[in-house]
């Protein structure tokens, strides 16, 4: 685990990597909310959880920006913007008329965030602690 930590700081001080990976987030981002703003019909036999989809997607995207984006806190420069953008997309549905405005959409997107945040803080946590002890 040690390792790529190093690797992806070591990514992230190139340039063509933070461009490439802010671009891959920008096209993302157009994408889920154009995604968003459609009209979906999904065949009656298949089950699909939205609340769980929102979890995986925001983790994603809290994932990816915390690779295009090393500034510090995560919360000012990773979280906050992608809590913004998940709230635009549900206000972006309510005038739609095939969608609507969710505030648990809403907070699965925050639960996303909020469980990748604590997983690279639980995997930071642990690297630290394993290399005190080496």
């Amino acid at each position: 685990m040690h390792n790529l930590i190093i690797l992806v700081r070591h990514l992230r001080r190139i340039a063509a990597f933070k461009v490439s990976t802010r671009a891959l987030v920008i096209t993302l981002m157009v994408l889920g909310a154009w995604v968003a703003t459609i009209h979906l019909e999904f065949p009656p036999d298949i089950s699909i959880n939205d609340k769980l989809i929102h979890v995986i997607v925001f983790f994603g995207f809290a994932l990816l920006m915390d690779l295009a984006i090393s500034r510090s806190p995560f919360w000012l420069w990773k979280g906050l913007p992608l809590l913004i953008y998940g709230g635009g997309i549900e206000v972006a549905q309510y005038f739609t008329e095939f969608r609507s405005f969710s505030l648990a959409d809403w907070f699965a997107d925050f639960a996303g965030i909020l469980l990748y945040y604590i997983a690279k803080s639980i995997i930071v946590y642990w690297d630290k602690k394993r290399s005190t002890h080496n």
